[in-house]
């Protein structure tokens, strides 16, 4: 109908200034707000990603990658040099231009489909906002040890079997079993500890 008004979007735009004291606060190790970084700025930084990448699967694995150096490099952000989406932004494109030049190890495909492996039900983290589950879940993975992401990886997404992993690591069957449990239950611990960190 003519003369009404379309609603405004209550979609929240972040300044300058609240990103840059997010990037501060996580370069001390608040998991909160690298969450809250990570709701706010998710979606551009896809779409960097995404003019990179072939694929939107490779988008993801390339915006995860980048929030893991994010968060690793928060400490040497200068907001005097860059404002905080642009210096985001060159991380996603430096990251790009490293996948581009290097063959990349088994990444996680989906934070929140890691986060479904590592949760059950009862989880506090179904109660937060979906962005700060795949932030905090995506934090939670990349604390393990790297060959124990990759034995998650090969075997609750590439759906690979004990005995592939086993040869794979050059690993008895029953070692990797047992790595698999400890390393979930280390996850679901990081989540915990994560979660009531960002509710409490």
């Amino acid at each position: 109908m003519q003369g009404e008004q379309k609603p405004k979007s209550s979609r929240k735009v972040a300044s300058s200034d609240e990103l840059a004291d997010l990037i501060q606060r996580t370069a001390a190790g608040d998991k909160s707000s690298f969450a809250k970084l990570y709701g706010l700025t998710h979606r551009k930084l896809y779409g960097v990603a995404l003019h990179f990448a072939k694929s939107r699967s490779a988008a993801s694995d390339l915006l995860q990658d980048s929030y893991l150096k994010i968060w690793r490099n928060a400490h040497s952000y200068d907001p005097k040099i860059a404002s905080p989406v642009a210096w985001m932004t060159s991380i996603v494109r430096n990251r790009a231009i490293d996948m581009m030049r290097r063959q990349q190890l088994p990444v996680v495909e989906d934070a929140e489909q890691m986060h479904d492996i590592a949760a059950d039900d009862n989880d506090p983290a179904h109660e937060i906002d979906m962005s700060r589950k795949r932030a905090l879940a995506y934090a939670a993975f990349r604390e393990i040890r790297e060959d124990r992401l990759r034995m998650i990886v090969f075997a609750y997404l590439q759906n690979q079997s004990r005995e592939q992993i086993a040869r794979r690591f050059g690993m008895p069957v029953n070692t990797i079993k047992t790595l698999l449990r400890r390393a979930l239950l280390e996850v679901r611990e990081k989540l915990e500890q994560q979660t009531r960190c960002c509710c409490g």
